[in-house]
């Protein structure tokens, strides 16, 4: 299958990246917010059901939510949530047959009242208004995918695209996407918790 020795190391980068987005700046672990996840009620996007096996596929447990599809250069770009948790996935364009595991992926949980607070000018900060989680990852084929995960929208950082690279719509109607420089920018969501106004998408 083409490229396919990148999904290799789903695991490691899943739960490095949970474990490290889960802390406060006290250092505690937040527990999650009480009632229904507003972002958890955004409208599912339409996936066939090979992307939809390869997201669920092990070692991943339980149904993603796909809310967006981009595609990135020619890698499809997944941005989901499950189990309360903000997931971006990379998966290769035009697959036709799901993948054996889970593709390589980085997840975030949903915020709490003290999680990073909405001061802070540094992605996703100056992007996703509200508390929110982060991680980050080297996800090939890219250099760096930072994920903001906030109770009304998620967003996502593609660094090192170059200005050249095309990005395009696939699924999901709240999925907007722009450029930032060499960077590509991905939110998904209610419009108002996105304090960047996307220029495409």
């Amino acid at each position: 299958m083409r490229r396919s020795s990148r999904f290799l190391g789903a695991v490691s980068l899943v739960a490095t990246a949970v474990l490290t987005a889960a802390c406060t700046d006290d250092g505690t672990t937040p527990q999650q917010q009480s009632g229904p996840w507003l972002l958890d009620a955004t409208a599912a996007a339409p996936v066939d059901s090979v992307v939809q096996r390869s997201i669920d596929a092990p070692p991943a447990k339980g149904t993603a939510k796909v809310l967006g599809i981009a595609d990135v250069a020619g890698t499809s770009v997944v941005l989901a949530v499950r189990n309360g948790t903000c997931q971006v996935a990379l998966l290769p364009d035009g697959l036709t047959e799901p993948t054996a595991t889970a593709p390589d992926s980085v997840g975030s949980p949903r915020p709490t009242a003290s999680s990073f607070a909405d001061t802070h000018v540094d992605f996703p900060g100056n992007v996703l208004a509200g508390t929110y989680t982060q991680a980050s990852a080297q996800l090939s084929p890219f250099k760096f995918t930072t994920i903001g995960c906030g109770e009304k929208a998620m967003t996502v950082k593609i660094e090192g695209i170059g200005s050249s690279a095309q990005v395009q719509k696939k699924t999901g109607d709240s999925l907007r996407s722009w450029k930032n420089g060499p960077d590509v920018l991905l939110a998904v969501g209610t419009p108002e918790a996105v304090r960047q106004a996307p220029t495409s998408g």
